[in-house]
């Protein structure tokens, strides 16, 4: 192929690959009954994606995210677990706050904001350290934290990012169905992948003896 051949080609392929992937976290998600699936499905998705990173483009989407979902499903939905608690925790917390004046106020303004801003860290960088490290459980979230604080700058851009890709999908709902998803899902696998590969987490990484997956199942 000529070159614009060639790159057109890599477009449409990357198109249909993104649809496909995100027709099966819809499906997949709808199958675990919505909240016993969006977990599994995010981390099947993120698990291909995170092979297309790699350049590990020719894997069986269909057969890999059925085996990553049927395998993942119960300590999946164990992290979703932990993570809804969180959320409430954090919740109650801030309507706590609305009860409360003078001084103690501002403290507790400020460590629920500290908290709040930990937990968007969190949300973001959960999925993608799930499928790129081989960590004990409770390690993940403690893992996602502190890569998120040493990138901080990563962090907002992706916060950033993903409203920008939100609006995109809200000035043309008719890609919702195709792309909401697994666009997202690349654009933060992407993102958090360069957070990964800073010579500061790496350093960080091979000090607690962290393993890099090849490949989750």
């Amino acid at each position: 192929m000529s070159g614009f051949s060639k790159r057109f080609y890599q477009i449409t392929e990357w198109i249909m690959r993104l649809a496909y992937v995100n027709f099966l976290w819809i499906l997949f998600t709808l199958a675990g009954l919505i909240i016993l699936g969006i977990m599994p499905a995010s981390i099947a998705m993120f698990s291909i994606i995170n092979q297309w990173l790699n350049k590990n483009t020719e894997i069986p989407i269909f057969k890999t995210f059925l085996t990553v979902y049927k395998n993942q499903f119960l300590k999946g939905n164990i992290l979703s677990l932990i993570t809804i608690i969180i959320g409430l925790i954090i919740y109650v917390d801030l309507q706590f706050l609305g009860t409360v004046d003078g001084p103690l106020y501002i403290i507790l303004f400020v460590v629920f904001t500290l908290a709040a801003i930990l937990f968007t860290i969190f949300l973001i960088y959960i999925v993608p350290v799930y499928v790129y490290y081989d960590l004990k459980l409770i390690d993940y979230i403690k893992t996602a934290i502190m890569i998120g604080v040493i990138n901080l700058h990563i962090s907002i851009t992706m916060v950033l990012g993903i409203l920008g890709i939100q609006y995109i999908l809200f000035i043309f709902p008719s890609i919702i169905p195709f792309f909401s998803f697994s666009l997202t899902g690349l654009y933060i696998m992407w993102s958090a992948t360069i957070a990964f590969n800073r010579p500061v987490v790496k350093k960080e990484m091979n000090k607690k003896y962290i393993r890099v997956k090849k490949e989750i199942n």
